[in-house]
């Protein structure tokens, strides 16, 4: 059978792969193709375009992309017309896979959608678009399958997040500590500012400055920063030159699992690695900052039963309902007010105890084991549904 699968930036391009490769444990005579990057590509799909050094967070900074996505929309939907392919996989990247999904329903090509846009928290409009043009929603949050069935999407299973399976460091704490020179008495903060170039322009000047007051006054302190494959050494090295007065190390990003079991406390942008940190027990400071005019979208568009609740971004928060991690949120992040957190990290070690607790139970929230082979089965059943009812 013939898939589609199209994700935008590297969660997106990491999920795919996965999920590819689970695909043709099932259909080993798959012919797949996709938009997506490297991962994708590894995992046997013909990469038509790759947007994932392009993915930007804000609808601003998404704005300022439209005429290269527009011409990806383009070119893609005379592929789909061109080899009729059975599904199409929508992989994130909401703002243009609802679009893509809107120009597949119209040439009658059924289309899955895996990790949908967060309708649940903001822009209800998204969900009744969704629902116009998916065939199978995927969900890999209960609660957000259970909003989706409100909006009359089609097909709604709740299989459970990827995460559950990916996330697990290659030795205990103990272990990678003792195997990095890391004393009982030493402090490793974990700084992540995330996968894309925009966030890492904006966030880790901030955390640098700030980790940089804090190492001023604390010794004993281990900064590590583990760099995103998409983003290029070089470019962090470079920041990282420009403040001397802390020393950062940089690992692999192949350490990070073995990194966030056994650091003290992360300092890491909104995203996926959230939620990772949530899985591994580590107390975190969420960072987020977008483009004003963003900011002030996202607000205008928040669902009326959220604005009457603190503000949230984060995935371990949404998730509990409830802010368990905190968070500094465009103009609350400054390296004063992020170094001031730090410090009561460093000062308060119940504070960090308290989160470990909190965090333990989201694992189990999350679902049991075999997530991708689930959703396999999923998009599978849907080609071979399509199938049936195309003469070939």
């Amino acid at each position: 059978m013939k898939y589609f699968f199209s994700a935008g930036e590297y969660s997106g391009d990491l999920n795919a792969s996965a999920l590819i490769q689970a695909l043709r444990s099932q259909d080993p005579a798959a012919r797949i193709w996709g938009m997506g990057g490297p991962l994708m590509a590894a995992a046997g799909a013909e990469i038509l375009f790759d947007p994932t050094a392009e993915s930007t967070i804000g609808f601003w900074e998404a704005a300022r992309k439209f005429f290269l996505f527009k011409r990806y929309l383009d070119d893609i939907t005379c592929f789909l017309k061109e080899n009729r392919p059975d599904v199409v996989v929508w992989v994130d990247f909401g703002g243009f896979n609802v679009l893509l999904a809107e120009r597949a329903a119209a040439l009658s090509i059924p289309v899955v959608c895996v990790f949908p846009p967060s309708a649940w928290a903001y822009g209800k409009g998204r969900a009744v678009r969704l629902a116009r043009y998916v065939t199978h929603l995927a969900s890999v949050l209960p609660f957000e399958a259970n909003f989706y069935r409100s909006y009359n999407v089609k097909k709604v299973t709740y299989v459970g997040h990827p995460l559950v399976d990916r996330v697990k460091p290659r030795q205990t704490p103990e272990e990678w500590r003792t195997a990095h020179g890391v004393s009982a008495e030493e402090k490793v903060i974990l700084l992540m500012p995330g996968s894309r170039k925009q966030e890492v322009q904006t966030l880790l000047p901030v955390m640098l400055e700030a980790a940089a007051e804090v190492a001023a006054e604390h010794q004993g302190l281990r900064f590590m920063l583990p760099v995103a494959p998409t983003i290029d050494p070089g470019s962090i090295q470079a920041i990282l030159d420009s403040y001397p007065g802390v020393k950062v190390e940089t690992k692999d990003r192949e350490e990070t699992y073995d990194l966030m079991a056994a650091a003290d406390l992360g300092i890491l942008a909104s995203g996926t690695a959230t939620l990772e940190a949530a899985l591994l027990g580590l107390p975190i400071i969420v960072t987020y900052r977008v483009a004003k005019i963003s900011a002030f979208l996202y607000r205008t568009l928040m669902n009326k039963e959220r604005q009457s609740q603190p503000l949230m971004v984060s995935l371990p928060n949404f998730i509990k309902g409830r802010v368990v991690v905190p968070e500094l949120i465009q103009d609350e992040l400054t390296p004063a007010r992020l170094a001031s957190e730090i410090r009561s990290f460093l000062a308060e070690p119940e504070r960090g105890a308290a989160i470990r607790q909190e965090l333990q139970g989201i694992r189990e929230i999350l679902g049991p084991p075999g997530v991708m082979d689930r959703i396999a089965t999923i998009v599978r059943g849907e080609a071979e549904q399509q199938r049936k009812k195309t003469p070939q």
